[in-house]
């Protein structure tokens, strides 16, 4: 039999990776509203705060949880609720029911990272956060650490993809730029879900995880480029402005992935947003 899959806030996210998975893994999504009319695995209705949350993962028993929950706004009490309070319900709850657990995924975010500097940031940078979600989401991972099963947390750069196009929008549109350049990470939708899928087929293969990936393309940029040559790729006109370091931002690498034997498929923007583009 295949081993149980449960990934709790199956959004867009896990929906990919679960549809990746799905030969190898029985996959099972958890989700406040799941989507209609899909069939391609089981997503269920169901609310971590609500009292029957525990039941519901008794009967499941995992084998693996990804927990991949989602503020639903940009406020301090939405990330605590996602970030913190869900996360530490479904830690007990995996403790107390869920005896074949073997190991648990937390996707978190880069957003870990409140240093602004010039230096390029990796998986070994103590991260320093200096907003509430950057405060939430390094709470939920201290909570993941101090876990009593294996795991591994996931930070995550930037989503992009064909249906995440903000900066399309605000390549379009010279108003929506902001006044200063920045240094900006991302990582395809495509190859974060490639990613992870990845390190499930590895840890069910006999091969060992490391706690902590920085799940990043590894090509940092500047934002003003980005936009430009979405604008280019687009037919538009290249915007100059001004451009006077040092910038704000971040600079992000992973040192961990070059490592494996994971191939980006979108290694950097311009070919994922070329790739987006022509897709249109």
């Amino acid at each position: 039999m295949n081993p149980t899959l449960l990934i709790v806030g199956c959004g867009k996210l896990g929906i990919k990776i679960g549809l990746a998975l799905k030969e190898h893994f029985t996959v099972i999504g958890i989700k406040r509203k799941p989507p209609e009319n899909f069939t391609e695995f089981q997503i269920i209705s169901q609310d971590i705060f609500d009292e029957t949350f525990h039941l519901l993962l008794e009967k499941i028993n995992p084998n693996y949880l990804l927990y991949a929950a989602a503020a639903d706004d940009q406020s301090s009490e939405s990330y605590k609720k996602a970030y913190v309070n869900g996360l530490d319900v479904c830690i007990n709850s995996i403790n107390r029911y869920c005896p074949s657990v073997k190991h648990l995924f937390f996707v978190s975010s880069t957003r870990v990272y409140g240093q602004r500097n010039d230096q390029t940031m990796t998986e070994s940078t103590e991260p320093e956060p200096n907003d509430f979600g950057g405060i939430a989401l390094l709470e939920g991972e201290k909570l993941v650490n101090n876990s009593l099963i294996p795991t591994t947390i996931l930070r995550l750069s930037g989503i992009y993809g064909s249906q995440r196009t903000y900066l399309l929008r605000m390549a379009e549109d010279e108003v929506r730029w902001p006044e200063k350049n920045r240094w900006t990470n991302r990582i395809h939708e495509d190859d974060a879900a490639r990613f992870i899928s990845f390190l499930f087929n590895r840890l069910i293969s006999g091969f060992s995880l490391e706690p902590l990936y920085l799940v990043t393309d590894s090509s940092s940029a500047l934002l003003f480029d980005v936009l430009n040559h979405i604008r280019v790729a687009l037919g538009l006109d290249i915007i100059n402005r001004t451009s006077i370091p040092p910038f704000e931002g971040k600079k992000l690498q992973s040192e961990i992935i070059p490592k494996t034997d994971f191939v980006y498929n979108y290694p950097d923007y311009k070919i994922g947003y070329n790739a987006i583009i022509a897709n249109k």
